[in-house]
């Protein structure tokens, strides 16, 4: 095995082994749009490292971004990396594949002279949960409900960082489902496709409003992405198209 750090528009057709691991998940309709988003946003507010097997295969990554740059709900100082998200694919687990990729990352930022790296741990076992950071060295900085916040120090014990706090408005007409960003990954496209097609298939007192994710969208709403139906928070991780029409519906009784 090897790491590449992703850098050319062919390494980005490759990203998200994630999806294409067999079986392939149903999620993995919004390959496309997610890689569209890693192409536009490389170099700014993504960066990545891909793990190959000896084929030459990518079966495992690393995202992640500049603090300053990072599409994430947080105020963080300068010279600390935030890491989005990781993963091997799982017929590749327990190679020493994570570890692997993990060592590269670091080293490479230690290279830049990054204080430290952030991450949001969550309790869903299997998807990036907190505990599997705490074993490679990360400290918890903050709780909050389903997540935690932790550091890895690289060139300084502690960073600031602050939380953005989250204020979406409410449309007063019909119902709107409002999307901000959910192209990074490709559950989150899975989901804004299925929501494009089941407002067009209703109609008439549904709208939908997208949002592509940046700083200023994240100073201005206090968010990095996530789909609002009438201003409630619905989606987190893979849903179907039927849940979606529904969680619409429901709105409309």
């Amino acid at each position: 095995m090897q790491v590449r750090r992703v850098q050319t528009a062919e390494e980005v057709q490759q990203a998200y082994p994630c999806a294409t691991e067999d079986p392939i998940p149903f999620w993995a309709d919004g390959l496309s749009l997610s890689r569209e988003w890693f192409a536009g946003n490389l170099g700014r507010h993504v960066e990545g490292f891909h793990l190959e097997d000896e084929e030459g295969h990518v079966i495992g990554h690393i995202y992640w971004a500049p603090g300053s740059q990072a599409l994430v709900p947080y105020e963080i100082e300068d010279g600390v990396a935030y890491l989005y998200c990781d993963w091997v694919q799982r017929h590749h687990q327990g190679r020493g594949g994570m570890r692997l990729l993990f060592q590269e990352f670091v080293k490479y930022l230690d290279s830049q002279g990054y204080k430290g790296i952030l991450v949001d741990g969550t309790e869903i076992e299997g998807y990036m949960h907190y505990r599997h950071f705490l074993k490679r060295g990360f400290q918890v900085l903050r709780e909050s409900e389903g997540s935690r916040l932790l550091y890895y120090p690289l060139h300084q014990a502690s960073v600031r960082v602050m939380p953005i706090e989250a204020h979406t408005a409410v449309s007063e007409v019909g119902v709107e489902v409002l999307v901000i960003g959910s192209r990074f990954c490709p559950v989150g496209a899975s989901a804004v496709l299925a929501v494009r097609k089941v407002v067009q298939e209703l109609g008439g007192g549904v709208t939908v409003r997208e949002i592509p994710a940046s700083r200023e969208v994240i100073a201005q709403y206090g968010v990095a992405d996530g789909i609002w139906i009438k201003g409630k928070a619905k989606f987190f991780g893979p849903v179907t198209e039927a849940q979606v029409r529904r969680a619409i519906e429901e709105e409309l009784e």
